[in-house]
């Protein structure tokens, strides 16, 4: 279950996607991609991943910057032969097992199907895309209080990135999110003047949009736009673009995410690409033409089914805890 609190000014992009875990054939990745491509953030139900999470719900990395973002990938890469010679890999060793190298060796193993698995989700969601990098970070540090903001990528004008999260935690990842890109920038777009970044980088115009329209580093937790709160509960995976919704963490301490990217020549459809939704951002300014208002949280069909917040979410059904957004 999916915990959404949602603001009534801010408009309702929030989207499920059923697929099947067994074979991934299930047809559903076009749907995902033009939800990804529109500014939605899409839950993917029904996906069950083959590994001992309740192994990995027990660890915590050392609040260490290294261990931030860390890429297992890097320690898949070392012969096991001389994993005990690599200081990076004896360093993690020391600080997040206590030089145990057996709950090491299980932890790669471990980490190594999640990371498989998840590998499979995304091509099979995004099989129209050709991928030219493919990243899959742990994040396993305590954060806290991010500020709200579009995510900014150096040199990614021409590119799509696909990120997914999967909350691998015991519990939920809270986030904020408020407008959409879109939203965002039609709004500000004099006040900031925008038009200033046509045929700039596009993480230009992103940089002075977050400081513009949400403030800097300085002013997290001091937020005062209207905003989405929620709750990312065990188990849940989501898809986001991070340029094209605005967010923050304001609590999570295990999740795996990916930043897979193609490249021009990798993009099915250049109309959908977010390079795309800057041009046309700047020909419908130029042109004085605003698109229309999302549908507000307030206009959306509401569940019908009533969730006793009393219960312990331990206690709640399966189908409740796991396949379910509730809107509260």
């Amino acid at each position: 279950m999916t915990q959404l609190f949602a603001h009534p000014d801010v408009e309702d992009y929030f989207v499920e996607h059923h697929v099947d875990a067994g074979s991934l054939t299930s047809g559903v990745g076009s749907k995902v991609a033009d939800d990804f491509a529109n500014e939605r953030l899409i839950l993917i139900r029904g996906f069950r991943f083959d590994a001992d999470l309740k192994f990995l719900q027990s660890l915590s990395f050392l609040q260490k910057w290294r261990w931030k973002k860390l890429a297992v990938t890097r320690f898949q890469s070392v012969p096991e032969y001389r994993r005990r010679f690599d200081a990076e890999i004896v360093e993690f060793v020391a600080d997040v097992f206590g030089n145990d190298w057996g709950r090491f060796d299980y932890f790669l193993a471990q980490a190594s199907a999640v990371n498989e698995q998840t590998a499979r989700l995304v091509e099979a969601l995004f099989s129209a895309y050709r991928f030219q990098q493919r990243h899959i970070i742990w994040r396993f540090t305590e954060t806290r209080v991010e500020n709200l903001h579009f995510d900014v990528d150096r040199n990614c004008d021409d590119l799509e990135l696909v990120r997914l999260y999967v909350n691998l935690d015991d519990v939920p990842r809270i986030w904020y999110t408020a407008g959409t890109f879109s939203t965002v920038s039609e709004t500000y777009y004099e006040s900031l003047g925008l038009s200033r970044f046509k045929g700039q980088s596009n993480d230009a115009l992103l940089k002075r949009l977050d400081t513009g329209a949400f403030g800097d580093w300085n002013h997290r937790g001091r937020d005062t736009v209207p905003r989405h709160l929620v709750l990312f509960e065990p188990g849940d995976i989501w898809i986001v673009d991070g340029r094209r919704v605005s967010h923050q963490v304001m609590y999570g301490r295990r999740v795996v995410s990916t930043l897979f990217v193609a490249g021009p020549d990798g993009i099915p459809d250049p109309a959908k690409t977010f390079a795309q939704s800057v041009a046309v951002l700047h020909e419908r300014m130029a042109q004085g033409i605003q698109r229309p208002r999302a549908v507000a949280h307030s206009l959306v069909r509401q569940s019908k089914n009533k969730l006793d917040l009393r219960a312990s979410w331990e206690e709640l059904p399966d189908h409740i805890r796991q396949e379910s957004l509730i809107r509260l």
